[in-house]
């Protein structure tokens, strides 16, 4: 604490955020923070005599008020991005936020409300040459109806509606090419223009003559932009344990710092020159942030290299758990809703550990040569971040890339050629004006060197991709689970360096309360069911066995196999004007496909104890079927407002 005096600081604010997410108190702790308050004053009016015993006071009463502080800071967030819009459409004045990405059925914008209300939604443009050319800062008039995110609710899905809310989202909406317009005004803020100048950075990196993967792996590691990334090429560097060089984080910003200095080395290391030098890198620094978007992993590296500026000014060298606390805190003021993404909690999770294991990990060899010394380095620093990450992967993604340690020294090196190589690239296209035949040549030689390396990293990862066992699937933890890892790694690092017994102890309690958790889950009894999913105007239905999903091929109309149930798959209307001298009992009737079934005319064929409308069928139809469920007196279920179905063996 004495070393980290920041981290006094951050334990209330992350304290006040977590009980404000998972307890969500309905009445207000601003009375906590008066008491905070209170309690400050009283120590003002301690004794002298007893000024040392009670010097807890202060910091007691600060940590209250900071945490009644970040509950309502929270709150005041959460009420920020939780909006309910009007079911109906609605015309409303916005701003392009980003440059729109390309989806398969329309062209998604995120666009931040100016009128009537004041709220960030994700807006879905159909796909035409007007929304392609949607730049950021572009200022729309649409006229849509938005709704607020929802989960599928499928078995193991994904958080979706959590997801976009920690992002600032309130809702998303469908405008096709006659609902919307530009106005003809474009903001002026700095974010919008350094989004801008990024597009056009884009077009100046198309003009490479790069393949397409080469350009969206560039694009990625130096602006940040991942949209052009195809699946494949992610799924490949995740499964190597690289994911993280396609998000520009530390290593990134930190090779662009390196540039950056590099630039103004003229200015000299001393003086008043020295502090308008220090000054000019972070002006270029903090550009640099502005230009990716600044994400989270990006703006935490921008404050700990502007710490370390502020540092060199003061002549105090070097980074430390204090600075990540200031970093911490800083973001999580300009948005609590950081703490809950996992790209924040990675980034953090991984220089803790490599500010903790890597000065340990150094010295157990001393290479004598630099060569032997910068594979160690590289090594250490990799396997102490993965010490710090991986309890979080298991948790989030039930993976682990098995060969990370081996791809990692593989392609690191690569990174920092790369874009030291692309920024001399962008550099010798920004004086091509100059027709130079010298630079033209130069320009040839360094694309062609640029494409040589990337193709070499992508053929890398590639191959650890296809190795036999290159990532270990379907292992997902607790978050109860993720702590116990996480503290034993504390506890036996500590133990390796001081042989306490008490730390021996809280290993071996870490451990044995992991095969409890352990124990405890595989004892659980196994889901075993037949589940009609929620997908999106599709239809996708199979079995849940022993925890695995089996899909189930879907023809026309069809008796479903089940054990226990009778259930009915119904995708072709073929009842019209038929009659039946018997009703067909059935335990569960599935309507999918067809927008032409009538519940009324099914009713007279089919005895169902309940209905399941699939999410295949139109909005319009399924909301008709409904009332007819209801006039009929049938139980149902819309699997696009409910969620999936799921029968139980």
């Amino acid at each position: 604490m004495g070393q980290t005096p920041f981290l006094r600081i951050l334990i209330p604010t992350v304290s006040g955020i977590l009980f404000c997410k998972f307890i969500s108190p309905s009445y207000n702790l601003f009375f906590v923070g008066i008491i905070g308050l209170a309690v400050i004053l009283i120590s003002f009016f301690v004794a002298k005599k007893k000024n040392y015993a009670f010097r807890w006071l202060f910091g007691a009463g600060f940590m209250l008020f900071l945490f009644s502080l970040s509950t309502q800071y929270y709150q005041y967030r959460f009420e920020q991005v939780s909006h309910q819009f009007l079911q109906e459409p609605v015309s409303y004045i916005g701003e392009v936020l980003d440059l729109p990405q390309q989806k398969p059925r329309s062209v998604a914008c995120e666009v931040q409300l100016i009128y009537p209300v004041s709220k960030k939604i994700m807006l879905y443009i159909e796909a035409d040459s007007n929304s392609h050319a949607l730049v950021p800062g572009d200022e729309l008039l649409v006229r849509v109806e938005v709704q607020p995110f929802k989960n599928l609710g499928n078995p193991d899905d994904f958080d979706y509606m959590g997801f976009m809310q920690n992002k600032g989202f309130s809702g998303s909406g469908y405008a096709n090419s006659l609902s919307w317009l530009k106005t003809g005004r474009q903001s002026s803020s700095i974010k919008a223009k350094a989004l801008r100048i990024r597009a056009k950075m884009l077009d100046v990196y198309k003009g490479f003559g790069l393949d397409h993967d080469a350009y969206s792996f560039i694009s990625a590691i130096t602006l940040g932009y991942k949209a052009d990334l195809s699946d494949d090429l992610k799924d490949a560097f995740r499964a190597s344990g690289t994911s993280h060089v396609l998000a520009v984080s530390g290593l990134h910003v930190g090779v662009i710092y390196i540039v950056i200095i590099s630039f103004f080395s003229f200015l000299g290391r001393r003086g008043k020159i020295f502090m308008i030098k220090q000054f000019l890198v972070l002006l270029c620094l903090w550009g640099y942030v502005f230009i990716t978007g600044m994400p989270v992993s990006v703006v935490r590296a921008a404050i700990m290299l502007s710490l370390l500026c502020v540092g060199n000014m003061l002549n105090r060298k070097g980074v430390s758990y204090n600075t990540l606390a200031v970093a911490s805190f800083f973001l999580l003021i300009i948005n609590p809703f950081y703490l809950f993404d996992v790209g924040f909690q990675l980034s953090f999770a991984a220089v803790v550990a490599i500010l903790f294991f890597q000065p340990k990990l150094s010295k157990l060899y001393k290479p004598k040569t630099k060569a032997v010394d910068y594979i160690w380095n590289l090594f250490i620093v990799s396997l102490a971040a993965q010490l710090g990450v991986f309890p979080l992967v298991l948790h989030y993604f039930g993976t682990f890339p098995t060969y990370f340690f081996i791809t990692n020294l593989l392609v690191l090196p690569f990174i920092a050629i790369i874009i030291y190589s692309g920024v001399l690239l962008t550099f010798l296209s920004l004086i091509s004006f100059l027709n130079l035949q010298f630079l033209q040549i130069l320009y040839s030689l360094v694309a062609t060197f640029v494409q040589f390396l990337i193709s070499t990293v992508l053929q890398a990862v590639y191959f650890f991709e296809s190795l036999p066992l290159s990532v270990l699937e379907g292992y997902y933890i607790s978050a109860f689970q993720v702590v116990l890892i996480f503290l034993l790694i504390i506890f036996l690092s500590k133990y390796l360096i001081r042989r306490s017994v008490r730390l021996l102890i809280g290993s071996l309690i870490s451990v044995v309360l992991l095969l409890f958790t352990y124990s405890t889950s595989c004892l659980k009894e196994p889901m075993n069911c037949f589940a009609v999913y929620n997908s999106y105007n599709e239809t996708e239905m199979g079995y849940i066995i022993d925890d695995e999903k089996i899909a189930m091929p879907i023809s026309s109309n069809q008796i479903v196999a089940h054990p226990s149930a009778i259930v009915v798959l119904l995708t072709e209307n073929r009842f019209k004007s038929k009659e039946s001298s018997q009703v067909f009992p059935v335990d569960y009737l599935i309507v999918a496909f067809d927008n032409s079934f009538s519940i009324t005319e099914l009713a007279a064929l089919f005895q169902p104890k309940k209905i399941i409308i699939d999410a295949s069928i139109g909005r319009y139809t399924a909301e008709k079927m409904r009332k007819e469920c209801d006039k009929l007196n049938v139980p149902y279920h819309d699997i696009s407002n409910s969620g999936a179905f799921l029968v139980k063996f």
